[in-house]
């Protein structure tokens, strides 16, 4: 055989070969695409599950609150009583209801309840009265509840954790 026979079949390039690794890597690359979504929307979905738990389970009570101007002022003043260290309450259960005492007095007297949606860093609160809705705001240090606030009247009232 001479020489430029042996060369031709040295440099013959089989196109099979390529086409397979080609088809390999595409599967490859498309498998992995698939796999990254899936984790992701799978740690969205626990992360939403998750800061709607945040709240879940504990009591928070009236903490402080501030005027129109951004003023803190005292609880008798917002609840416009002379009980200075009185305390509302405010709990959220895992069945998507709610209650909060916002008055002096008896529970009777001044719990209201309903149902809530968390979007978010938004509570939306909707009263047994079918009338009334509101928004409770949920701030945070990192992932860590600091308070939940209320606009109550002229002013914005914060709850923080029970201890």
């Amino acid at each position: 055989m001479s020489k430029s026979k042996k060369n031709k079949k040295r440099n013959k390039v089989n196109h099979t070969d390529n086409k397979n690794k080609f088809n390999r890597k595409k599967a490859i690359t498309v498998t992995v695409v698939l796999l990254v979504i899936v984790v992701a929307v799978v740690a969205l979905i626990f992360t939403m599950h998750n800061k709607a738990n945040d709240i879940v389970g504990t009591d928070w009570v009236s903490s402080s609150a501030v005027n129109a101007s951004g003023d803190e002022v005292e609880m008798a003043e917002v609840y416009n009583t002379n009980y200075t260290s009185y305390q509302g309450s405010l709990s959220f259960k895992d069945d998507g209801t709610f209650s909060l005492w916002l008055t002096p007095g008896t529970s009777e007297d001044g719990t209201h309840s309903g149902k809530y949606t968390v979007n978010g860093d938004t509570i939306t609160a909707a009263f047994d009265d079918g009338e009334t809705t509101t928004s409770f705001y949920i701030h945070r240090n990192g992932d860590k509840i600091e308070s939940i606030s209320l606009n109550y009247e002229d002013y914005e009232v914060y709850f923080t954790l029970n201890n």
